[in-house]
């Protein structure tokens, strides 16, 4: 589940980032232009959005291996 949360919150972090760094380099997020004049609104939510959940996925338990049951004792 922590990998899961980790990877969605890397994405939204990309997502909104790439709004204010591509236009840096004469480039324009397509993703993003499909929300017209709320694009930087959008991005800044995405970008807080994202780190909140990126923050998240470093909580709580960690994965761990399955436990195998103890061997049957016969008899």
């Amino acid at each position: 589940m922590n990998r899961i949360l980790r990877n969605v919150g890397f994405l939204l972090l990309l997502l909104g980032a790439s709004t204010f760094v591509f236009p840096l380099i004469n480039m324009r997020s397509r993703i993003m232009s499909l929300f017209g004049e709320h694009e930087k609104l959008v991005a800044a939510i995405f970008l807080g959005a994202g780190a909140v959940v990126f923050a998240m996925s470093f909580r709580g338990k960690r994965d761990k291996p399955p436990v195998e049951p103890p061997p049957a004792a016969p008899a």
